[in-house]
């Protein structure tokens, strides 16, 4: 019977080589191919019992990862997971593999989607110990039942791991329990994996999870085979028409398979008609659409039998598709997280790919909105607080949605900064702890961070704004948002086209030079009104800073000269 790796060894250095030589024979045998150096180093570390936060692209295999250490570790992996289609299409996977001794790997899913005689089933697995992987949604933690049952736990991975970053508009509350029922759990070595995590995301990322001197392994974010551009709307126009009539001119001048994201339901739904009009196989796909018939789109694509999916940001998480040539913005993305995240599904299969931003500086305004939305009143603080002062000892989540009114998505984000301030205690459930009576100052605690929160997506916004509008190489522009140093020209962006067609054209040296500094990606700064923040990338005319007040922002190189900032030795 495979029992995975045994830990003979006492130096770090002997662990690590015995990992990595468990890892590969993992994915020689199991899998059939070699990890990649990103996969093979990020296995290697979790395989030899370290938390790792692993950030690699879209589409360079993150789930090897998990699948590979999981192996070599034995005993149960949890994956939680923020789809269920996702869940299902890896637990498919896995079950048409073996084990390096010729058993089958045995793999459950715990989500609301299943049948009760399904979900009996995965229980009683757990419960006998007969499974090799759980894959599950964060909520599911909420149900005492699911807990229970899982023990023997050697490996805890978090999936899309950016979503438990309060620095995203993606946010999800619920991730925010992970790292006490992890605790409960008998804290197993931990496992995040995103493809999109700026420095700043990274931090937060290894802080929340309250991970153990975390391995952070970061790849090349580059992607040099899309083609980076955008194309501005007519200001003549009405803004949905202008920025419609842009959209389809740039889908019919770009190969398909094709994705197009539009930042409303009512946008997905007027552009898929007219480019249904315009003979193309189109489908819309946001959250205001039965769940029957979002499936049956994303099969329909995956399968070729459509050549354009308009969505909101809701799809492409988890979809492997390899052959999609373009993708569109119809309208400026709320993020340049979220920006990657979605070019990144184009290309995958290595040959030249689109990406294009239609831009109407009017659009910017939605984003702008959500933003303003997701900040919590004054009235809900004030009512979850007032449930908890209430409430002696030990209180459930779902007892203060109930009396509160309220959310649990507000719930959580109001529990979690009372915890992260030490007010309350985690239980490892769905519950947590108070003393006898909250400090009184907890509101103003809470509320304020509420608006450092509100500060850091509005800077995230301004920066996918600046993207649009900046006449410097977009793909240099990008990358300096994600700490990484790219010398321009790429020659693969609107930009530098422009920008080379009024001048000598460069040699082929010159074309696609590319050269990347890990220089100033932890290099801390002061400001003199901000405080402390992260400077990303630098150069002649520019300075990014993630700053932990405010978020985002570009600065003249001046500011290090006159002493507004200062680098923190």
């Amino acid at each position: 019977m495979w029992t995975g790796l045994r830990r003979t060894q006492t130096s770090d250095g002997a662990c690590n080589l015995e990992a990595m030589e468990a890892v590969d024979r993992v994915a020689r045998q199991v899998f059939g191919f070699d990890l990649r150096p990103g996969q093979r180093a990020a296995a290697t570390s979790i395989a030899a019992g370290r938390d790792t936060l692993a950030v690699l692209p879209t589409g360079s295999g993150k789930s090897a990862i998990y699948q590979v250490a999981g192996l070599v570790l034995g005993g149960l992996t949890v994956v939680v997971s923020p789809l269920i289609a996702l869940e299902r299409d890896q637990a498919v996977n896995l079950r048409r593999r073996t084990k390096p001794d010729g058993t089958p790997i045995r793999v459950v899913t715990l989500n609301s989607a299943q049948h009760k005689a399904e979900r009996r089933d995965s229980l009683a697995a757990l419960r006998a110990g007969e499974v090799d992987f759980v894959m599950l949604g964060p909520e599911q933690f909420a149900n005492d039942e699911s807990v229970d049952a899982i023990t023997n736990v050697t490996l805890f991975t978090l999936d899309e791991a950016h979503l438990i970053s309060q620095w995203g508009r993606d946010f999800r509350p619920d991730y925010l329990r992970l790292p006490s029922v992890c605790e409960s759990l008998g804290s197993p070595p931990v496992l995040a994996l995103t493809a999109t995590a700026a420095p700043p995301v990274q931090a937060d990322i290894t802080r929340e999870l309250k991970m153990r001197d975390a391995n952070v392994v970061v790849t090349d974010f580059d992607r040099p085979n899309i083609h980076l551009a955008v194309r501005r709307t007519r200001n003549d126009l009405p803004e949905d028409r202008a920025v419609d009539d842009r959209a389809v001119e740039v889908v019919l001048a770009h190969e398909t398979p094709a994705l197009v994201y539009a930042l409303t339901h009512a946008r997905c739904e007027s552009l898929a008609e007219r480019l249904n009009l315009d003979a193309y196989r189109a489908a819309p796909y946001h959250a205001g659409l039965p769940a029957a018939q979002r499936a049956r789109t994303q099969d329909d694509f995956l399968a070729g039998r459509l050549d354009v999916v308009v969505a909101t940001s809701a799809f492409g998480m988890g979809i492997d598709k390899p052959d999609v040539r373009t993708v569109v913005h119809a309208g400026v993305p709320g993020s340049l997280d979220e920006y990657y995240q979605e070019i990144g599904r184009a290309g995958r299969d290595g040959q030249p790919a689109r990406a294009v931003v239609v831009y109407d500086p009017r659009t910017i305004r939605i984003p702008r909105l959500l933003a303003a939305r997701s900040r919590m009143s004054p009235a809900v603080v004030h009512k979850v607080i007032d449930v908890l002062e209430a409430t002696p000892g030990r209180v459930s989540v779902r007892s203060v949605v109930d009396t509160s009114g309220v959310s649990r998505q507000q719930v959580l984000r109001v529990v979690e900064e009372l915890e992260g301030l030490g007010f309350l205690e985690p239980d490892g459930s769905d519950g947590m702890v108070k003393p006898d009576e909250l400090p009184p100052d907890a509101f103003s605690l809470v509320y304020r961070e509420g608006g450092r929160q509100q500060s850091i997506l509005c800077s995230r916004i301004e920066a996918a704004r600046e993207y649009a509008e900046t006449v410097r190489c977009r793909r240099a522009e990008l990358l300096a948002y994600f700490g990484e140093h790219y010398e321009p020209p790429c020659g693969a962006c609107d930009n530098d086209e422009a920008a080379a067609a009024v001048r000598a054209q460069p040699s082929k040296a010159q074309v696609g030079r590319r050269h990347h500094e890990p220089e100033t990606a932890a290099t801390r700064v002061r400001h003199r009104v901000w405080g402390e923040g992260t400077l990303l990338s630098r150069d002649d005319h520019e300075l990014t800073v993630a700053f932990d007040t405010v978020g985002y922002r570009h600065l003249t190189p001046a500011v290090l000269e006159n002493g507004i900032l200062t680098v923190e030795h």
